[in-house]
């Protein structure tokens, strides 16, 4: 970490100029380095086991040493958004490890605080994951469950959660009318009248998509065993969509002030950012409860800018002109701290279908490792995935 204290609050201004200059930390980050594209199912990407897995080292700026305050991120401009408040139930592991304490109190304080923040007409939780270990060694990664586990290490590969399919096929894949009763989100969590609407313009925004898909010539989704789908919203670019405008996003926070394996973010505003490729990596999801029998997600892992391929000696100062991805990070989060973080927007493959890409589609994120910071206690905070419609 840096010598040099930096406050902990919110915002930071009126700070002393001396204290608006860049800080930084050197930050340690997996990302996938395959030329080709990923296996269908090839877990070892995200286990960490890969052989396409390369560490780089990189400097993470702290969003505190900046002269913008941490409320001006917004998720249309940055990818990102900040927003300040309570933690709204206890910190403790028994609490939050409470499947009750979580869906009828924690639940429902982030899906009214994501619908005042962006205006959203409902918002729908889908899951949410506790990272509360400092390491995947105890427990590892078991391809059927994925992580439905209780307890989560930091994921410290670079990636954004999915591709714009990836997200429809999640989207796709519930079943009404019980899909919220079978995933904790029904009554005291989501009213009756607010499940309805939700699963009512979840309806309007598939027939929407497939009439745009229709008309562009691209023939139905194609499922089989064991083979890259094709087909359907796979091929689509999500443009000529006139349905309601629907995103998904992580709501991420600490539950204590992180202390090591901090999340960075990456600031899509910057034109370094435009440069950012992704491998897809395609995965199968078989007799998920409340779900269709079989179906098919993305994730998206982030490759290295290939500038001779570089493991470090990357500048410690950066603009964001340069051929090297911007992370940044907010030094020492707080659980009052909360991001919005953009897995994917219809509005922006709409926008760019029109020729502005001005509304960023998403966010790449990663924990990273922090030197001498591994004696410091476990990060512990929690994740919800949410679906917002306007």
């Amino acid at each position: 970490m840096s010598d040099t204290h930096v406050p902990t609050r919110m915002e930071n201004s009126g700070q002393d100029a001396s204290l608006n200059k860049r800080k930084q930390v050197q930050g340690s980050f997996n990302y996938f380095n395959g030329r080709g594209t990923p296996g269908l199912n090839d877990l070892t990407i995200i286990e960490g086991t890969s052989p396409d897995n390369k560490t780089y080292h990189l400097p993470v700026t702290d969003l505190r040493s900046l002269p913008a305050p941490l409320s001006s991120y917004t998720h249309e401009k940055n990818g990102f958004q900040i927003v300040r408040q309570p933690l709204p139930i206890s910190p403790s592991p028994a609490s939050v490890h409470d499947e009750s304490v979580m869906t009828t109190e924690y639940y429902p304080a982030m899906t009214t605080l994501i619908k005042e923040a962006l205006g959203a007409r409902c918002a729908i939780v889908r899951k949410h994951s506790i990272r509360d270990i400092p390491s995947w060694a105890p427990i590892g990664m078991d391809p059927k469950v994925g992580f439905e586990i209780k307890h989560l290490a930091p994921f410290n590969i670079a990636h954004s959660d999915y591709t714009p399919s990836g997200a429809r096929g999640h989207f796709r894949a519930m079943r009404e009318p019980d899909w919220c009763n079978d995933h904790h989100t029904a009554d005291g969590c989501a009213s009756e009248t607010e499940r309805e609407e939700f699963f009512k313009l979840r309806r309007e925004i598939i027939d929407a998509e497939d009439r745009a898909i229709a008309e562009a010539g691209i023939g139905p989704e194609v499922i089989e065993e064991d083979t890259q789908p094709r087909g359907g919203h796979w091929e689509w670019d999500g443009t000529n969509y006139d349905g309601p405008r629907y995103a998904f996003f992580s709501v991420w926070r600490a539950l204590e002030t992180v202390r090591r394996d901090p999340l960075a973010v990456m600031d899509m505003s910057l034109p370094a950012s435009k440069k950012v490729e992704f491998a897809p990596l395609t995965r199968t999801y078989r007799n998920r409860s409340k779900c269709v029998p079989y179906y098919y997600s993305q994730n998206m892992m982030i490759r290295p800018i290939r500038s001779g391929d570089s493991d470090s000696g990357f500048e410690e100062e950066d603009d964001g002109q340069g051929d090297r991805h911007n992370w940044f990070y907010i030094s020492e989060q707080t659980p009052e701290e909360v991001y919005f973080i953009k897995f994917f927007d219809s509005e922006a493959l709409v926008r760019r279908g029109r020729g502005d890409d001005s509304l960023q589609l998403l966010c790449p994120h990663s924990a990273f490792r922090v030197a001498d910071a591994d004696d410091a206690p476990a990060r512990r905070s929690v994740e919800l995935r949410i679906w917002c419609v306007w």
